[in-house]
């Protein structure tokens, strides 16, 4: 590998402890190597020269998303997710796994597991707002605001309307996240299917569906001029106004996640989400 990016969460390490053993043992396995260590909340303004190899995120989930956001339209660089945080379901390893995990890819014995993101398209007054998101676009109530009223299209047949305090449209990645509070199902990571789960529905009509990606979803939501917000990765938030179009599908790119050949998915869901 000749270019390798540290990109960390500085809130994780205060210190710099965590990223100065990381820089070391990065550098002993890949000496050859050119690292760049940069700030994830600053990976967006960054521009490489050069092609990447491969991109060392370290933080939590929180982290990893905002970093694989913030790439997706301008590099296909595979994401080793390096857990310093809490959580940490996302990650492809825990940061006392990094030395045999280095060595592993240099030996490459790893595969690229391609996630897919959602592209959400808002209209807003003569403009035209768009975000990705790769756990979930989240279209919901203010928090001291009344029910309210969504209409669920599907490519551009209505599939439901109903009353409530929101809707997640969540990607496979995000199936464990937000939506499996509300009542989605759980859908294996690289499965090829968007969900949609509605947030306490006022009627038992509006159930989870789940569609097959290539699927343009359209919400119109309405609140009678109270608090509606759309959320990216519970991290983005735009507040919008009764009745505008947002227009969810999935985006061109997706984001490449390296794990390796012992890594148990079920294993992982059972012990960072099923266990708590």
């Amino acid at each position: 590998m000749n270019n390798i990016v540290i990109a960390i969460n500085p809130s994780k390490d205060n210190e710099g402890k965590i990223l100065s053993l990381v820089i070391s043992k990065v550098t002993y396995v890949f000496s050859k190597s050119k690292v760049i260590v940069l700030n994830s909340y600053e990976l967006n303004k960054y521009d490489f020269q050069e092609e990447v190899d491969l991109l060392i995120v370290l933080g939590g989930d929180g982290t990893l998303l905002g970093v694989a956001r913030d790439i997706n339209d301008r590099y296909d660089i595979p994401i080793l997710g390096v857990n310093i945080g809490n959580l940490g379901f996302l990650s492809s390893i825990e940061i006392q796994d990094l030395d045999n995990a280095l060595n592993k890819i240099k030996a490459k014995k790893y595969s690229i597991e391609n996630r897919i993101l959602l592209e959400c398209k808002v209209g807003m007054e003569n403009e035209e707002k768009s975000c990705k998101a790769l756990n979930d676009v989240v279209i919901a109530r203010g928090t001291l605001s009344r029910m309210a009223r969504f209409e669920v299209f599907i490519d551009g047949k209505l599939y439901y309307e109903f009353k409530g305090d929101g809707i997640i449209i969540a990607t496979p990645t995000g199936s464990t996240a937000y939506s499996f509070s509300a009542g989605g199902p759980f859908v294996y990571p690289d499965v090829d299917v968007i969900t949609l789960t509605p947030i306490c529905p006022h009627t038992r009509g509006m159930q989870p569906i789940v569609l097959k990606s290539s699927s343009k979803i359209e919400i119109k939501s309405e609140n009678y001029n109270g608090e509606i917000y759309v959320t990216f990765d519970g991290q983005e938030v735009m507040e919008i106004k009764d009745n505008t179009s947002i227009i969810i599908s999935k985006a061109k790119k997706t984001a490449k996640i390296l794990l390796f050949e012992d890594y148990d998915y079920f294993k992982v869901l059972r012990k960072k989400i099923l266990s708590n």
